[in-house]
């Protein structure tokens, strides 16, 4: 498994170098593909007004906001990071979104959440399975934190299931399975979240698939495709020579208004 970084734990990352992170995931968060798969999401939560809802890994707080629109006037979110400097940039975009009172931030440990059993309706998780050493103990505390008849919601890309066209096929696959096997967590995690919802005892599991396009520099999904080549070239898997040979096809494409990616998200739900 690929090495522990400031993105599988943000309290790795000291003050400044968090406030960056957190500036890049709200930046992020206005890429189409990425709002795409924030409203499947919200979807899913289905929050409505009075809810207590937990968000586990909340980052720099974008979805925690925006299911927070959803339980007012009397309900509540709770964010939780690991990073310090993560939850207090949380509450700084919180409070300049108006929504301080609703949305409470906090540190601590995704495995062992600082929480009585049955304090919240929800929790969900994004894009936390994928960095998380033992997925297993992720869920026993999502599960005991949730009221019996509550829900958890689980986002993750798979980046197993990335497509993108390319004239160069040997060298793309060479590429995107190095990503996938080497950097940025567990990339598949997306095709696992059923699976650790059913092990975890959680009852009517349901999964969907979410299909993020890129067809153009907009998509978050583009820049995730520049750094899986940046990460190949820095790991020896491929040459620099390769390196400028597939940025170079890609960037033809995108000048010529031909390129076209995609990669799935999976949301899994099930009821406590």
């Amino acid at each position: 498994m690929p090495t522990e970084d400031v993105w599988s734990n943000p309290s790795l990352a000291g003050p400044i170098e968090a406030a960056r992170m957190a500036a890049f995931l709200e930046e992020r968060a206005c890429c189409p593909d990425q709002l795409q798969a924030q409203a499947a999401l919200r979807r899913e939560v289905a929050a409505v007004s009075g809810e207590h809802i937990l968000e586990v890994g909340s980052g720099s707080g974008v979805l925690a906001r925006l299911v927070a629109e959803d339980v007012v006037p009397t309900g509540h979110v709770t964010g939780l990071d690991i990073s310090p400097d993560m939850t207090e940039a949380a509450r700084t975009y919180a409070a300049s979104a108006g929504l301080a009172a609703v949305i409470t931030f906090e540190t601590g440990e995704a495995e062992s959440l600082p929480y009585d059993a049955g304090s919240f309706d929800v929790a969900f998780a994004a894009r936390l399975l994928l960095h998380a050493g033992d997925p297993r103990l992720v869920m026993r505390e999502l599960r005991r934190v949730v009221r019996r008849g509550g829900r958890v919601v689980l986002m993750d890309w798979d980046f197993g299931t990335v497509a993108v066209d390319h004239t160069d096929r040997a060298l793309t696959r060479r590429i995107l399975e190095w990503r996938c096997d080497h950097h940025g967590g567990d990339n598949w995690s997306g095709r696992t979240l059923r699976s650790h919802l059913i092990e975890a005892g959680f009852r009517d599991v349901r999964v969907t698939a979410i299909v993020c396009l890129a067809l153009d520099d907009a998509s978050s999904l583009t820049a995730s495709l520049w750094r899986a080549a940046d990460v190949a070239l820095a790991g020896g898997a491929i040459s620099q020579a390769e390196h400028t040979a597939w940025r170079g096809d890609l960037d033809a494409r995108l000048a010529s208004s031909r390129f076209c990616a995609s990669v799935v998200h999976f949301i899994a739900k099930g009821d406590r």
